[in-house]
């Protein structure tokens, strides 16, 4: 006698019918999850600078050439960096979702030009000669963590002014500003101040010694 063809039950081919769909679901979701875009990265630069230029400053006598400020290879890159000092004060920490527009030392040049060009011509070594030669060397440029929930940005930098080739001057300059709150965003306002700052001290530096 012949085998009789076997019918599936209804609720057996439901079953595998829903099966099929949460499985085609599943893969969907996770399609549309694995082509998500990353948290987009805060980029950030100094902003208008606050420094006082005042136009009553006495003038430098004669143009005076800044050379590219130098950094250490830790701050050599656009990473914005903290340090906890209450951890470990030796190491720096970068922020994951935080970054300059540029190296610090570059923003540090822009800003430290625009306020010393308040007070006589600043030109690029070699364009024209000039008598004076200043050289910046950046040292430290972090968010320091005292504590949980307590900082400050903290720029360190070597300033040497050289007359032809011979040492005019040199002064190491620090500046300190607290940090209105404890992450990127207010380590960048705070380091953006000191920055500020430093560049205000080293134009009254130079200003002193180019006479």
């Amino acid at each position: 006698m012949p085998a009789m063809p076997h019918n599936t039950p209804r609720s057996s081919r439901f079953a595998a019918a829903w099966r099929l769909a949460a499985a085609s679901a599943t893969l969907a979701l996770s399609a549309c999850a694995g082509t998500q875009a990353p948290t987009n990265k805060a980029i950030y630069d100094f902003g208008p600078s606050t420094a006082n230029t005042a136009v009553s400053a006495p003038a430098f006598l004669g143009p005076l050439a800044l050379a590219d400020v130098s950094a250490s290879l830790a701050l050599d890159s656009t990473a914005v960096q903290y340090r906890l000092v209450y951890a470990n004060p030796q190491e720096l920490r970068p922020y994951a979702l935080a970054r300059w527009t540029m190296p610090p030392a570059k923003l540090i040049q822009q800003r430290v030009r625009s306020t010393l060009s308040a007070r006589g011509p600043v030109l690029t070594p070699g364009v024209v000669a000039t008598a004076y030669t200043l050289k910046l060397e950046l040292e430290e440029f972090s968010q320091v963590f005292n504590a949980p929930g307590a900082s400050q940005g903290v720029m360190q930098l070597r300033a040497t002014l050289l007359k032809g080739n011979a040492l005019a001057a040199q002064r190491n300059f620090t500046a300190q500003a607290p940090a209105a709150s404890a992450d990127a965003s207010g380590g960048v306002r705070a380091l953006s101040t000191a920055a500020d700052e430093v560049a205000k001290q080293l134009s009254d530096w130079v200003g002193e010694n180019m006479r």
